[in-house]
């Protein structure tokens, strides 16, 4: 008998490409398990990664010193507590006061029933050889990668790292500040869609990875969860349970999740991204075309040599 995996799947990023809406309507998706927490940036904790690296302390003597720590620790289980969520609750025990380990990793979805996976968009910056790590814990897991005009996905980056700052303006900023942003490792490394795809498929067969649009969540947001429920689930459910996971929530499927605020990109960053990206953006239309395509001559007002212009929800790279 084939030994079930700990984990079903996981979403690898893109970050601000709609991963958020896709944890939302996942975690409401009859027949999957998600946890309370989106991203768990367990595989990139690692200080090496421009990324919250809030795992990369390892072992709770340490973390326990920290007052703030603790503070949140509190908060986070009182708040589910209050709810009357007692698996979020143990969920939280075991979040906040263990030691950081493959095995602490597989066990924390052990109470979960169902599909199981989590979602954390800095995966998308991992080298091969920590994504080894994710095959050698869950060989059959299925992938997914959702990806946005990578000019689009740039500037609401940015502009996400401003969210929280009250009554932000382009006046608050120099545009100095704004190209140091667009030639940082972090961003650099999320938006670098083919060395994702490459060290990802360098690991895992690629017909483990799939590959969302994010601008299906607007042109054809049910086929789109469908299609993402689909290849997630093939193997671990029967056919009438499937069938009762895809009964999706209309009002949720619709909902704008994590909206970066608006600001309109200055004229000289928006001609050095869309220099950093043409070389990529081309390469991926002349392969791939539907979206890829769409966004090229979008950006820049000409065709690849792909003329396949039909715009599908999701891909599985051939």
């Amino acid at each position: 008998m084939k030994k079930q995996s700990p984990i079903n799947f996981w979403g690898i990023g893109a970050q601000k490409a709609g991963t958020s809406w896709l944890y939302y309507n996942l975690s409401k998706t009859p027949g999957f398990a998600i946890p309370p927490v989106k991203e768990f940036h367990y595989f990139d904790r690692d200080t090496k990664y421009p990324s919250p690296n809030i795992l990369s302390e390892t072992k709770v003597i340490d973390r326990i010193k920290s007052i703030s720590y603790l503070r949140k620790a509190a908060r986070s289980i009182i708040s589910s507590l209050l709810k009357g969520k007692m698996k979020h609750v143990a969920f939280r025990f075991k979040w906040y006061f263990s030691n950081y380990s493959d095995e602490w990793y597989i066990s924390i979805f052990a109470p979960f029933k169902g599909i199981k996976g989590e979602i954390t968009p800095s995966y998308s910056m991992l080298s091969k050889e920590d994504i080894s790590r994710m095959y050698a814990m869950a060989p059959d897991a299925k992938l997914v990668l959702m990806l946005r005009n990578p000019i689009d996905r740039a500037w609401s980056h940015f502009r996400h790292t401003k969210k929280r700052i009250k009554g932000f303006t382009l006046d608050s900023v120099e545009e100095s500040e704004i190209i140091a942003f667009m030639q940082s490792e972090g961003q650099e490394l999320r938006s670098n869609y083919v060395r994702t795809i490459n060290n990802f498929t360098s690991v895992f067969p690629k017909e483990q990875l799939l590959i969302g649009f994010f601008d299906a969540i607007m042109d054809a947001p049910e086929q789109l969860l469908d299609e993402v429920i689909q290849f997630i689930s093939s193997n671990n459910e029967s056919e009438e349970e499937l069938e009762k996971s895809w009964n999706v929530d209309d009002s949720a499927i619709k909902k704008v999740v994590n909206k970066s605020i608006e600001l309109d990109c200055p004229p000289a960053v928006l001609n050095l991204i869309r220099e950093k990206y043409h070389d990529m953006s081309l390469d991926l239309a002349n392969q791939y075309g539907g979206y890829f395509n769409k966004w090229y001559f979008e950006t820049y007002g000409k065709p690849s040599e792909n003329k396949d212009d039909r715009l599908f929800p999701t891909i599985i790279l051939s």
